[in-house]
């Protein structure tokens, strides 16, 4: 096919939604992937391999293309033995050969692409990698061995030879069975990446965003460093060989946690061994620790925030309900508010780029955010325009308030963040808030969930950092440097900054009573 053709073809996938016309950049990396990937191994696919392919590309109505260097290398494996619908081969020897519109329309209808052989020139090509990323965009799967899936990965802006189709992933081949040292051999040349050791015959599978799950056999190995040598995270899981059509992919490892961890460590540690001290210059912030919110804490909150005509925002962003629902925003409204807004951001995108979205928190007098779950929250707001208008908000003498996952990420140390499970108290993909209240982690539903007990281990590692734990049905408001506690139950203080442990039950703060952040004294 003439090269003239090859602008037409570009253009083309430039008229699909923007999301799918493009690679992955920076701001892509804390997004979740869309479609399913699988990058194999050195040596031949597993049948456990070969299902989930087929699984993640849509089961039995599959229709799978594979894209080859040579014809000869398409025939490997045999995807309609392995479950598909159809299979077609489109062969690519040189780079322009995507130009060919021929071959077109069954790239953009294949529900999996599997790449086979490719030459290292074609990997890298804008079109192929927009190809790829059309694919993923609308749901459909795509995979590869050995050195081609490793030109999946790779850091965009860097790899430039590669599509990076994971962002700051890299894959390295390992022997059968595994290296367990491998990850983090190579990682000392590859800081502030996830480095990973694949081994002959298995196979890492992403699925429903950000879920990875195990095939074949061998001991797969993660790693991440800084410069300089330091390993910030390590972990080894076995494969095993068994996926029967239709089973569900397991869900051993979260991927966005890994690359959030691996973008941390370009940053110095967290959290710093001086942090700023827990105070406010402006403002109020309201803490609470999930469960009802009273009707005193609600008026308190509406008062500060000046009254019914006040504008308050509602961020309902750290749930997974959608369309979203805000019980804060109809419980202001029943109070006779009369001028609430519920803004929420799907994507991470929206709470970036979004003017209408910014300018209701920048016009605002109040915040506030749902509870749910921290990483959601973090997800879609986390280092983004928005959380940065949000503290703003602040910053102008209003008003900012959450329960439950919102309250936890208000303070600068973050808990419960890990994707899997409410269960760990941290995950290192998931270690900053959004430092509203700088120098303390802040945890909810705590006596009722008796939490007690992590909160004082987190305090002891990091004796620098102060631990709040606000009950059910209780807020602690923040004023400059004083807490007061409103609602039904208490808020339990961990403060080892005086250089001894806490008490393991902690300093209990029953309602009514005031505490001062900074001296670490209850106030009159």
């Amino acid at each position: 096919m003439l090269e003239f053709l090859r602008p037409l073809t570009l253009l083309s996938l430039a008229l699909l939604p923007a999301e799918a016309a493009h690679s992955p950049t920076a701001a892509d990396e804390l997004s979740p992937l869309k479609g399913g990937l699988l990058l194999a191994g050195e040596g031949e696919l597993a049948p456990a391999v070969r299902s989930a392919f087929v699984d993640l590309a849509g089961g039995g109505s599959a229709r799978v293309v594979v894209l080859a260097g040579r014809a000869k290398d398409a025939e490997a494996v045999d995807w309609v033995a392995a479950g598909a619908r159809s299979q077609e081969v489109v062969t690519l020897r040189r780079a322009k050969d995507l130009a060919d519109p021929g071959d077109l329309p069954a790239l953009l209808a294949a529900d999996g692409l599997w790449l086979a052989e490719l030459p290292d020139s074609i990997a890298g090509d804008p079109l192929l990698r927009s190809v790829l990323a059309n694919a993923l965009a609308r749901g459909a799967a795509v995979g590869a061995g050995g050195p081609t899936a490793r030109a999946l990965t790779g850091l965009p802006g860097v790899d430039e030879e590669r599509a990076c189709l994971l962002p700051r992933v890299e894959l390295l081949a390992a022997p059968a069975g595994g290296d367990e040292d491998a990850a983090q051999r190579a990682a000392e040349n590859l800081p502030e990446r996830v480095v990973v050791a694949l081994p002959e015959g298995a196979a890492l599978a992403v699925h429903r965003g950000r879920r990875v799950a195990l095939l074949g056999e061998g001991d797969v190995a993660f790693a991440v460093k800084r410069r300089g040598g330091e390993l910030v995270r390590e972990q080894v899981l076995a494969a095993h060989d068994r996926h029967d059509p239709g089973d569900r992919l397991e869900y051993r490892l979260d991927l966005l946690s890994w690359i959030r961890c691996a973008r941390a460590a370009e940053r110095p540690p967290f959290p710093p061994a001086e942090p700023e001290a827990p105070s406010l210059t402006e403002g109020t912030l309201f803490l609470h620790g999930g469960g009802g919110v009273n009707d005193a804490t609600w008026s308190r909150f509406v008062e500060l925030a000046g009254g019914e005509e006040a504008h308050i925002v509602c961020i309902p962003s750290a749930d997974d309900d959608e369309p979203p629902s805000s019980y804060s925003a109809r419980e202001l409204e029943e109070r006779g508010c009369s001028k609430v807004r519920l803004l929420h951001a799907a994507r991470r995108e929206r709470a970036e780029h979004d003017v209408l979205l910014l300018r209701a928190i920048d016009e605002a007098d109040a915040v506030w955010i749902d509870g749910g779950r921290t990483f959601r929250f973090m997800d879609r707001f986390g280092e983004t325009a928005a959380a940065a208008a949000i503290a703003r908000v602040l910053e102008r003498g209003g008003v900012v308030g959450g329960s439950s996952a919102g309250c936890q990420v208000l303070g600068q140390l973050l808990v419960r963040g890990d994707p899997r499970t409410n269960r760990a108290m941290t995950d290192p993909g998931y270690l900053e808030g959004l430092g509203l209240l700088p120098g303390v982690v802040l945890d909810a539903h705590f006596r009722d969930r008796d939490r007690g007990p992590q909160l004082a281990e987190l305090v002891g590692a990091h004796p620098q950092i102060l631990g709040l734990g606000v009950d059910a049905e209780t807020a602690f408001v923040v004023q400059g440097s004083i807490g007061e506690v409103l609602g039904e139950a208490g808020v339990v203080v961990f403060d080892a900054r005086g250089g001894d442990a806490p008490p393991a039950e902690g300093l209990v703060l029953e309602a009514g009573e005031r505490f001062d952040l900074l001296r670490g004294k209850r106030v009159e």
